[in-house]
């Protein structure tokens, strides 16, 4: 559970960090680079604490795939960025693919 946590924090704070980027490129966040440095590294940190406990295509497949998709959807809520349906197919494809890495790293744990 722990590692699933450090996961999840790990893909708010990379989300948090692009986002602040975005407005740090705009000039309408002070401290803006720092910040984002600050969050893409403490994402970096807790996803190699995640590694401890799941798998590491598991943990980054879930952590490249969520954040992408936040990112996008966000882009979309609160930007007013396109979300074509191309990006939607996209988004489920990373979701998808995340999943079966997650099933296939199952299976072989499983296995003797």
């Amino acid at each position: 559970m722990r590692g699933y946590v450090a996961l999840l924090s790990a893909v708010g704070l990379e989300v948090f960090g692009t986002f602040t980027l975005k407005f740090a490129s705009l000039g309408q966040l002070p401290l803006g680079w720092l910040l984002t440095a600050l969050c893409i590294a403490g994402s970096y940190l807790l996803l190699s604490i995640s590694f401890r406990r799941i798998p590491v295509a598991v943990a980054f497949a879930v952590w490249e795939a969520a954040g992408l998709a936040l990112v996008t959807v966000l882009g979309f809520v609160l930007l007013g960025e396109a979300l074509t349906p191309l990006k939607a197919a996209a988004l489920l494809g990373l979701g998808t693919g995340a999943y079966l890495l997650h099933k296939g790293t199952q299976e072989e744990e499983g296995q003797p």
